[in-house]
């Protein structure tokens, strides 16, 4: 399937079946957040094979980026569908455009394509960009410059957040307060263009709530705040195994506070459309009455349906939570 194919099928699939159904939900709801819909959770469209081989992909993300886009989506298609799915913001992944950072033609063409749909951004995550906690200060310093391009593109683009990874190494002291340093010079390069820098939690420490909430306190910084995921409470390494989670309910109650943005995660669904293992409810009702009132994301990470299904699933399950706190 090539690109104009695909950019076909999701617009006849969309349009046919989906959009009278959300835009009745829509006009139904009063809003206590907005819902925007995540790039990442069309990753295989995108890289195709191109992550089959996770260490050939790292080692050629970072020397011929492009290499690794073997899907029939192009990156920037992702307003396309939003659009088909009623939905205005989109969440970008860095990953997915990895080349592109520096490529003004490229991003003009991009913001173009989003404004001609009446499109816009909201987040950029950004990732492969370095340790921002690392014990060695050289290393700290490369990180942030390597992060500057993408803020750059980020406001380009006219994006509002741009999330980063607080990553070290050392103890969970240590990195706090190297990840401090780093964040609150990001805090303030990223300020200048009205853009929010946050930080998510994304594994290692930062799947700790009370460490990250820590962060935040330590930084205590206007410009900064949290991307919370409503999954990522695992502790240690990406494949550590047994899994070390930090209670889920107890994390967001941490990072409530400081929350801007919500990754909505989800795997996998029941005959009601609820998530099987997040209660949406329970975990966007923490937030909002915390006073969070921005874009939740829907990001479909599941396998047992294709990404256009997943992600039609996961914007119908934020809608009827949002309805559902509504009128609580």
């Amino acid at each position: 399937m090539d690109r104009r194919v695909f950019v076909k099928t999701v617009s006849s699939l969309a349009a046919i079946s989906v959009m009278p159904q959300l835009f009745a939900e829509a006009s139904k709801s009063k809003k206590s957040f907005d819902i925007a819909l995540s790039q990442w959770s069309f990753h295989r469209a995108i890289f195709g094979t191109g992550r089959d081989n996770y260490e050939w992909f790292i080692k050629t993300l970072h020397s011929q980026p492009d290499a690794v886009l073997k899907g029939d989506m192009d990156p920037r298609d992702i307003v396309v569908i939003a659009k088909k799915l009623g939905v205005g913001m989109v969440d970008l992944a860095n990953t997915l455009w990895f080349g592109h950072a520096q490529d003004k033609p490229w991003l003009r063409q991009f913001k173009t394509m989003a404004n001609d749909q009446g499109v816009g951004f909201t987040c950029l995550m950004c990732d492969e960009l370095g340790y921002l906690g690392s014990s060695s200060k050289e290393t700290r310093a490369s990180a942030i410059e390597k992060h500057k391009p993408w803020i750059d593109a980020a406001n380009e683009l006219g994006c509002l957040q741009l999330r980063v990874n607080a990553y070290g190494d050392g103890t969970y002291l240590e990195q706090l307060e190297q990840n401090a340093e780093s964040l609150f010079e990001l805090a303030e390069y990223t300020q200048q263009f009205n853009l929010e820098l946050l930080v998510e939690n994304h594994g290692h420490p930062s799947s700790n709530g009370a460490w990250l909430a820590m962060l935040m306190e330590k930084v205590n910084h206007a410009n900064l705040g949290v991307y919370a995921d409503l999954d990522n409470f695992f502790m240690g390494g990406w494949n550590h195994s047994p899994q070390r989670r930090y209670d889920t309910i107890q994390g967001l109650e941490d990072l409530a506070p400081y929350t801007r943005g919500v990754s909505a995660k989800t795997y996998s669904f029941k005959a009601n459309g609820q998530e099987v293992t997040i209660d949406y409810v329970r975990c966007m009702k923490i937030l909002t009455e915390a006073g969070f009132s921005g874009y939740a994301c829907a990001e479909y990470e599941g396998e047992g349906l294709n990404e256009m299904a997943g992600s039609i699933a996961a914007i119908a399950l934020l809608k009827k939570t949002r309805d559902k706190l509504s009128t609580s």
